[in-house]
């Protein structure tokens, strides 16, 4: 006789983990398709295949539910932020990086998806809160890196690191925009060259002139403070990426 494998039950929190994932993908799906305010929480409902009273059981409007979006989006970008940090190099972290927006907004229609989470927090000051936190917590993190990353002689020291941040990051959000509208085209190319030009940014240096005699005595005395400085500033960054 078989013997029949009974399945683990459920406890009611992982049913209603379960039904919640469900309502923001059906969610998702509508707001790709109709954008956020033409579609309504009938649509979502009809979408799920539930009830009104289900849909609201696990969210009280359509704003609940872009915050519920913005907050897996921030679970994502701190696992990013761990990924960059345990890369043998920042030229190595970014390019991965680079890769990784790429692949994740290439299909599915989330670079739409992606763009009307950010129109909502420009309206909604409730969602724009969440959104500026993440923001903040990406910035600060990517700052930190970067700042590690010059102090151990990987990128050029003369860039402001919190400015190289937002830089990297509006490069990487027009990327995604970008090759949605060039879908037709090799779809690793743009991904490859932005590569490129943020390794290229990083580690260019410009020509100092030579100094002159009395230059180079002052930069020989000043040497060994400055190296001595960064180690500190180095190690407090080291510390605030642990908390990450």
């Amino acid at each position: 006789m078989a013997t029949r494998i009974s399945k683990t039950p459920q406890s009611p929190t992982q049913k209603a983990d379960k039904k919640r994932i469900e309502v923001l993908k059906a969610a998702g799906k509508c707001f790709r398709k109709t954008g956020f305010h033409q579609t309504s929480m009938q649509q979502i409902c009809a979408e799920t295949g539930l009830g009104p009273g289900a849909v609201y059981r696990y969210f009280t409007g359509k704003e609940a539910i872009i915050e519920a979006m913005v907050e897996d989006e921030r679970r994502q970008t701190r696992a990013m932020l761990i990924q960059m940090r345990d890369a043998e190099s920042i030229q190595q972290a970014l390019s991965n990086t680079t890769r990784l927006f790429a692949e994740r907004y290439r299909a599915g229609g989330d670079a739409s998806l992606m763009t009307e989470v950010y129109a909502e927090g420009m309206r909604s000051k409730r969602v724009g809160t969440v959104l500026r936190k993440i923001e903040a917590e990406w910035i600060m993190g990517l700052t930190n890196l970067l700042r590690i990353a010059q102090a151990r002689g990987q990128m050029d020291a003369s860039l402001d690191a919190a400015q190289t941040a937002l830089f990297l990051t509006g490069m990487w959000d027009g990327m995604v925009i970008r090759q949605h509208f060039h879908a037709h085209d090799d779809q690793h190319a743009l991904p490859a060259f932005f590569e490129m030009m943020i390794a290229r940014l990083l580690t260019r240096e410009s020509k100092p002139e030579k100094p002159g005699k009395a230059a180079a005595a002052t930069q020989a005395n000043t040497a060994a403070p400055a190296n001595e400085a960064r180690e500190p500033a180095e190690a407090a960054d080291l510390r605030q990426l642990s908390l990450i």
